[in-house]
């Protein structure tokens, strides 16, 4: 997908791909492994530190990548999707729906997967958004300079989504309804964008995501997995203290759930050996 016409070059898709192999190669430098640890220490999406209020965890998710495939993959995506939806719609514009519909991705992953996840995969989703946008304001000059491939890609990577249990679906569709929306909102290049129905769509999208961490987020801070993936994850972080206590209030509101004792008798005895080795 290529327009041919433009008044000047925009690489905002291809400055975004440069910062993720950036941030890539300064976690590789800091851990060549990049281990889950490492991955949550530099912004990955994980569930109960943005229970805790890390709320910039629904944007750092979005420049960091698991391994070089993943990297490999999302830059291409984003170059693919990225230089043609720039150009359609403008710099700023651009941005928003980016950055919009890589919120709403984190946002909808937050509320319906309860793993570590990272990636662009939610913002570039949403440039397949903005696309169908388009799409639904005329589909025989969308199809003209585009064809069906945009239809073609986003089936693909549903159907595969669906099939490979590493994929975080629920980021990727709520990325794409983020998308839509946030093209919807701003409009393409010299569209106006203060219609009733552009209005609309901006509150659509902010009352969707402040919605959903309104009622979200207090949610998951009361729930067993709240309490037991804090523990575990301050465990492997050295912070046993922390890990002991929240696992311990955990235990004593979810005494049906068995795997409190459990991780508290291993964390224990762990450190009886630690002691006795030091003695």
């Amino acid at each position: 997908m290529i327009l041919e016409q433009t008044k000047k070059p925009l690489f905002l898709s291809h400055i975004l791909i440069i910062i993720n192999v950036a941030v890539f190669l300064i976690m590789m430098f800091f851990d060549s492994s990049l281990s889950t640890l490492t991955l949550i220490r530099f912004g990955a999406k994980i569930n109960y530190r943005i229970a805790d209020l890390e709320l910039y965890r629904l944007i750092t998710p979005m420049f960091l990548h698991a391994n070089l495939l993943h990297l490999g993959f999302n830059s291409y995506a984003l170059h693919l999707f990225g230089r043609d939806t720039e150009m359609i719609f403008g710099r700023t514009r651009f941005l928003i729906i980016y950055f919009g519909a890589g919120i709403t991705g984190t946002v909808g992953s937050f509320l319906l997967n309860d793993n570590i996840s990272v990636g662009a995969s939610g913002a570039i989703f949403g440039l397949i958004g903005a696309n169908l946008y388009l799409f639904t304001l005329n589909k025989d000059v969308y199809r003209r300079i585009f064809g069906n491939d945009i239809f073609v890609l986003l089936g693909i990577n549903v159907a595969y989504g669906f099939v490979n249990p590493m994929i975080d679906n629920t980021a990727h569709l709520a990325g794409l309804l983020g998308g839509f929306l946030a093209a919807w909102s701003v409009g393409y290049r010299y569209q106006v964008n203060y219609t009733w129905k552009n209005w609309g769509a901006r509150l659509a999208l902010v009352l969707t995501v402040a919605a959903s961490l309104t009622f979200g987020l207090p949610a998951y801070k009361t729930s067993a997995e709240y309490f037991y993936k804090k523990g575990y994850f301050s465990a492997v972080d050295g912070q046993i203290a922390t890990a002991l206590e929240t696992l311990k209030t955990g235990e004593q509101l979810f005494p049906e759930d068995d795997r409190f004792p459990s991780l508290i008798a291993e964390i224990e005895k762990l450190i009886q050996e630690l002691n006795l080795n030091s003695n």
